[in-house]
């Protein structure tokens, strides 16, 4: 995009391109033209999607093929409600004996110290089994980190159908810390029609 404005700028700039003086002229008109666009992505904001509506859910649940591996993927549309985390159902069904295996990701923004989580219940007190993918620390700024973690909350059809009527209300922890998450029973529905 820049490169298709350097015409217009260094005609602008005219005579003056090879001297300090339109060098910064230059500078002045990359840095006008690009600021808003950077401050735009900044501002960005998640499409929105009725998550209560199963069948915007289901047209939104992405379905890939691995014809190497032979296995279909499914997964669903974003569900979190900051823009820095993720949570989403999704899923493999494999070709060799037709098995689906669900799981519920999760990806979690927050400050301050590691939160370790190695745990998650949902709001009936029934745990369930957590794969931490990755921990990362994001940034550090004025003695302050952000941190990401990602886990992987393996879950059966059973247990989803359990729960489409109601959705999921469950907690992730850790020695650090906790968070909750939500996943409305439109949501399930949707995944549980689409994942056959």
């Amino acid at each position: 995009m820049l490169l298709s404005v350097f015409p217009y700028i260094c005609g602008k700039i005219g005579d003056n391109f090879a001297t300090y003086k339109g060098i910064i002229k230059m500078k002045k008109w990359i840095l006008m033209l690009a600021l808003p666009l950077a401050l735009s992505a900044c501002m960005a904001t998640r499409p929105k999607l009725n998550l209560n509506d199963p069948q915007a859910v289901s047209s939104a649940i992405a379905v890939t093929r691995d014809d190497f591996k032979k296995l279909t993927r499914y997964t669903g549309p974003d569900a979190a409600e900051d823009i820095r985390e993720t949570l989403l159902i999704r899923a493999w069904k494999h070709d060799k004996d037709n098995q689906v295996t669900f799981q519920i990701y999760v990806s979690d923004f927050y400050k301050g110290g590691w939160r370790h989580y190695n745990q998650a219940h949902d709001s009936n007190g029934n745990s369930l089994e957590v794969n931490v993918i990755s921990r990362d620390v994001i940034t550090c700024s004025g003695g302050t980190c952000a941190y990401q973690e990602d886990l992987g909350l393996q879950v059966t059809r059973d247990y989803l159908e359990r729960n489409k009527d109601s959705g999921l209300f469950f907690k992730i922890s850790g020695k650090g810390g906790e968070e909750t998450f939500r996943i409305s029973g439109a949501y399930i529905k949707a995944v549980l029609s689409v994942v056959k």
